[in-house]
């Protein structure tokens, strides 16, 4: 009896809290009046049971604090296992994106027209990036025996595209064939064809919807069609050259008299002479001689020379050179074409209250239709029977007249319209953001044009020069 009540007197000694997280539990020891008072391993365990404390629990600290217990001080006795969240998984790119890749510089930082390094070319089987698999994690258990679920890595976003696939066990994206990479989001592989030769007559003309690579020359009178890039490591001789994408002639552009060159976006060669091209993209060469050209975007002169000289150019853009025509006054024209700036927001309103009128006016014209039926009947009726009724006869009459003013005004007002229409399109204004550069000499053969409006200068020539168009006047700016 006296050993029971020993006990309960030492169970409400012994103080279990449990920290704010949960995750800690604590014994504190108090002493009885008279004395030090024993507590023994199993009374300690016991408090812990009966505060439902099951896990987690320091042995070593228990059987310390019931051989030399320690008063009035809190000893932690117990500890939840933390989870362990998993790890994200993890992409690392082999490849760059599009936005980042850029074509090679010599040393002197000119463009390295034997380099074709422009596109990013991969072949079958090469390993695009590798793959770290994201891991579960392990769960932990609070100091009551329940489970702390741990938090699973998030799965790698893996950029897989077209002509990509993984390997068996998913930690690597591997290229499905050779080709170009296009990687915006995804990694996407145009399928390309290779060349390894001239074309010539042992190839035929090439038109092909995807990229083309040709190692050697395009001879005369032969032609190139590609769907996406061109690449080509030797020469253009006289021949038609077509791409919707970019275009890279290691060598250069020699033409004819068949021959013509179509660019859907960039073109970089190393020299343009005596050929017709047309690109929609800017265009980067060291030297143009007798070119006929048309440009949508840039001309920029890259490399040793940087001249141009004969021909004639218009572009959209800027033109930047070092030398522009020569001290012999060779006939170079260069046109800056305009953009017309045209009120198009007027032009809408004006349109759509057109077609508003329009529906009126067909309305109108039905209504009108019927009452000149109603009109014919009332005639007929009045003929028959031999008993007119001149009341009903004069509000038809009455109610045609008013319809067909109602016809002549929305005619009016429809014409109206398209002449304010018209006027709208003649009063738009056309802008020159192009410019012509010339960082060396401008040569006084050069004739230049914005538009119509022609440049002119009476020296023989100009040095380290700017002409561009400015509040409707052309300018001489120094570079």
């Amino acid at each position: 009896m006296c050993e029971e009540n020993a006990k309960t007197e030492h169970a409400a000694l012994i103080e279990v809290s449990v920290s704010d997280d949960k995750k800690q539990a604590f014994i504190k020891l108090e002493k009885q009046e008279e004395g030090n008072t024993v507590f023994t391993r199993e009374e300690l365990l016991a408090a812990l049971a009966e505060n439902q404390i099951v896990h987690g629990i320091i042995e070593s600290a228990v059987e310390k604090l019931a051989q030399r217990p320690i008063y009035k001080i809190r000893i932690k006795v117990a500890e939840a296992t933390d989870p362990i969240d998993g790890n994200d998984g993890v992409v690392k790119l082999l490849v760059k994106k599009d936005a980042d890749y850029k074509p090679e510089y010599s040393e002197d930082e000119t463009i390295d027209y034997k380099n074709l390094n422009y596109f990013q070319m991969v072949k079958k089987g090469q390993i695009l990036c590798e793959i770290t698999k994201e891991t579960p994690g392990i769960d932990g258990i609070d100091l009551y025996g329940q489970v702390i679920p741990a938090h699973k890595g998030r799965k790698p976003q893996i950029p897989a595209g077209k002509n990509t696939s993984l390997t068996a066990d998913e930690s690597k994206l591997l290229a499905d064939c050779d080709g170009i990479i296009k990687f915006i989001n995804t990694i996407n592989i145009d399928e390309m064809m290779h060349i390894r030769k001239n074309i010539d007559f042992s190839t035929g003309n090439i038109n092909f919807p995807g990229d083309v690579t040709i190692d050697g020359d395009v001879s005369s009178g032969f032609s190139v069609k590609a769907g996406g890039n061109l690449i080509i490591k030797g020469v253009v001789e006289d021949a038609k050259i077509e791409a919707a994408g970019n275009v890279v002639i290691a060598k250069g552009i020699y033409g004819g008299s068949s021959g013509d060159v179509i660019v859907g976006q960039d073109l970089r060669c190393n020299y343009i002479e005596n050929a017709v091209l047309h690109v929609d993209g800017d265009i980067t060469v060291d030297y143009i001689i007798d070119g006929k050209i048309t440009c949508n975007g840039n001309i920029y002169l890259s490399g040793s020379k940087e001249l141009v000289v004969g021909g004639e150019i218009q572009l959209l853009g800027e033109l930047v050179a070092r030398d522009i025509g020569n001290d012999r006054e060779y006939p170079t024209v260069i046109r800056i074409l305009g953009e017309k700036i045209i009120d198009q927001d007027e032009i809408d309103r004006l349109s759509a209250k057109a077609a508003e009128v329009r529906l009126q006016l067909a309305d109108s014209s039905e209504k009108e239709a019927q009452v000149t039926a109603l009109l014919l009947a009332q005639e007929k009726k009045d003929m028959l029977s031999r008993n007119h009724d001149s009341l009903a006869m004069e509000q038809i009459a009455t109610l045609k007249k008013q319809i067909d003013r109602q016809l002549l005004n929305l005619k009016k007002e429809i014409a109206e319209i398209e002449d304010a229409i018209i006027y709208v399109k003649k009063r738009a204004s056309v802008s020159y953001y192009g410019s012509v550069s010339a960082k060396r000499k401008l040569y006084r053969g050069t004739r230049i044009y914005f538009g119509e409006m022609p440049f002119s200068f009476e020296f023989d020539s100009l040095d380290h020069c700017k002409i561009y168009w400015d509040n409707d006047t052309i300018i001489n700016g120094m570079l």
